[in-house]
């Protein structure tokens, strides 16, 4: 595994520092094997570290999040969320079903937003299943895939109430 780490509003890692995160995000690799790579994004903004960590394992992609106004706390974080994704993945190729609570979905509102980040990626085809399961992976609140079947783009994305909704497009 490729570890890429990434650092902004820093100058620059300490090696203990940079050796404890790679120690926490190769654990993973005791669930797979094949894991192409990893990135780190570790930013400091207003006091706080916050580390996003993303993982490509077997075609899908793992993403975590830690916050601290330490990084070693960032990291924890990050590394708890991670480990439990990957579980929940291997839980779910060996078709081992376990129910959770899923978190409500957040209504603030900004005023006046802006678009402040653009995200392009390629889509292969992929069935509901697949993308209710990389939803879960991503742990986002909707996903945008182009259904295997009749190649058309929709939406799935989490209900208050724990369930998904999906949108497609009429004909």
């Amino acid at each position: 595994m490729t570890l890429n780490i990434t650092l902004k509003g820093i100058e620059e890692l300490l090696p203990e520092t940079e050796a404890r995160i790679n120690e926490k995000i190769s654990r993973v690799e005791k669930y797979f094997n094949n894991i192409q790579d990893a990135k780190v994004v570790i930013v400091k903004q207003r006091g706080q570290f916050i580390m996003e960590v993303t993982l490509h394992v077997a075609g899908k992609i793992l993403r975590a999040e830690g916050r601290g106004t330490l990084i070693d706390k960032a990291l924890a974080e990050a590394s708890e969320k991670l480990d439990g994704q990957v579980r929940k993945y291997k839980e779910r190729l060996t078709n081992t079903k376990k129910e959770k609570p899923m978190p409500e979905m957040s209504s603030a509102i900004e005023e006046k937003p802006s678009i402040v980040k653009v995200k392009s990626f390629v889509m292969k085809p992929m069935s509901l299943d697949e993308a209710i399961l990389q939803l879960e992976l991503l742990d986002h609140e909707f996903f945008v895939f182009k259904e295997a079947d009749s190649e058309q783009l929709k939406v799935i994305y989490k209900r208050r109430d724990g369930n998904y909704g999906l949108i497609e497009p009429k004909e």
